[in-house]
């Protein structure tokens, strides 16, 4: 049985404000073809048993933000996933997302993903906000912060992947993005990411 840490229960309950179910969605769809049905079923157990029940959970709907952080904290631990493991498992639910699937195919310029940046983040969550600040072309870098928003280690992780998967969509090259600021190693209330290319 899964259990949360203080620090994790901390976390997830110091993070405000709702997130879009099709999150946990476009993440049970890769654990499915990760994992099997068996493995989906594993993880909606573990999170009964945390007293979040995602048994037909819609897309359409919104969720209390603590459910889809604790949703990762509990895939992390029950499918013993390494740092690299939490990005991967991030890039491939980026690759399910309707949302960003339209927006790499509709509004496939660098700049245009970045002007979008903040109103793709209040796609999902109706709190903190997302401020790309610097984009180089030439140095093959983005700089983006998200401001409002505590959130949880392990979602720092998933962002890396998610936003570097967003990136490549767009540049079809190998992208990475690290966490170079955050609230968790270094204070503050600002999470802010670096996002280079090849």
């Amino acid at each position: 049985m899964i259990t949360l840490e203080e620090k994790d229960k901390e976390y997830i309950n110091n993070s405000k404000g709702t997130y879009a179910a099709r999150g946990v969605i476009d993440n049970l769809n890769v654990i499915r073809q990760e994992f099997g049905k068996e493995g989906e079923e594993k993880i909606k157990e573990e999170m009964k048993k945390l007293g979040y029940d995602i048994y037909g959970i819609k897309g359409g709907e919104k969720i209390n933000v603590d459910l889809f952080l604790t949703f990762l904290v509990v895939k992390k631990q029950l499918f013993n996933l390494d740092d690299e493991g939490v990005r991967e498992m991030a890039a491939k639910a980026a690759k399910f997302s309707f949302f960003i699937r339209f927006a790499s195919r509709f509004l496939a310029s660098l700049e245009t993903i970045c002007r979008n940046a903040d109103a793709a983040w209040h796609k999902y969550h109706d709190s903190g906000n997302l401020y790309i600040t610097e984009v180089d072309k030439e140095k093959k870098r983005i700089t983006g912060e998200v401001h409002g928003f505590l959130g949880h280690p392990v979602y720092c992780l998933f962002l890396e992947g998610y936003f570097a998967q967003i990136i490549f969509f767009v540049l079809g090259t190998k992208v990475v993005c690290r966490e170079e600021g955050c609230p968790f190693k270094d204070g503050g209330d600002i999470h802010r990411f670096v996002i280079t290319w090849e």
